[in-house]
């Protein structure tokens, strides 16, 4: 399925870019792209819709061991694994494992229950390539936690990110905030 023209790109390798317009661009225009894509997908947040284009086009297997888990993978371990509090993602790659590891934390609700403060994520990832894609995952779903952009090994910090569902609202879509190495966010449900 080609998902390039929904977001204006003809070059996959453009669309890193275009994500992060879309994410700290106009907010009218992010909801139509979300809302665009979530009924190509007939509502199915389960996976990860880009895995599989972003392995072939920029897995960086050779330069730093990138490789991505694949879907049934991913639903199998978060469902071992996942206790449905907070998640833990040291090598988030588009965020593949958080996604299926959210679904499975939210299938365990009814969904007037379930509060994204309660289940907050907390991701490292080292390419440039992959925070935007991973970034656009939680803000998709309306997630609430962390992405640092850098290397967990190093603890050396590009750039980190607070992803904020402003209303604790499971059916909202989350804003992304760039912000400081040591800041915090505060959940609705703490406040």
């Amino acid at each position: 399925m080609n998902l390039l023209p929904i977001f204006d790109v003809k070059d996959f390798r453009l669309l890193p870019e275009r994500l992060m317009d879309i994410l700290f661009g106009d907010q009218d225009e992010r909801n139509r792209i979300y809302k665009e894509l979530l009924s190509l997908f007939h509502g199915d947040l389960s996976y990860d819709w880009f895995r599989q284009m972003y392995e072939e086009e920029y897995a960086q297997r050779k330069e730093i061991k990138q490789d991505f888990t694949p879907n049934e993978v991913c639903q199998l371990v978060s469902g071992i694994a996942n206790t449905g509090g907070t998640v833990h993602e040291p090598t988030a790659g588009t965020g593949g494992m958080v996604v299926a590891a959210w679904h499975h934390s939210c299938e365990k609700y009814l969904p007037w229950n379930y509060r994204p403060s309660r289940h907050i994520v907390n991701c490292w990832e080292l390419s440039d390539r992959a925070v935007p894609f991973l970034l656009f995952n939680l803000s998709i779903r309306g997630m609430m936690g962390y992405v640092t952009h850098g290397n967990v090994l190093t603890l050396e910090v590009t750039q980190r990110y607070a992803i904020l569902n402003r209303h604790d609202d499971p059916l909202a879509f989350s804003d992304v905030v760039k912000i400081g190495a040591n800041d915090r966010i505060v959940p609705i449900a703490f406040q």
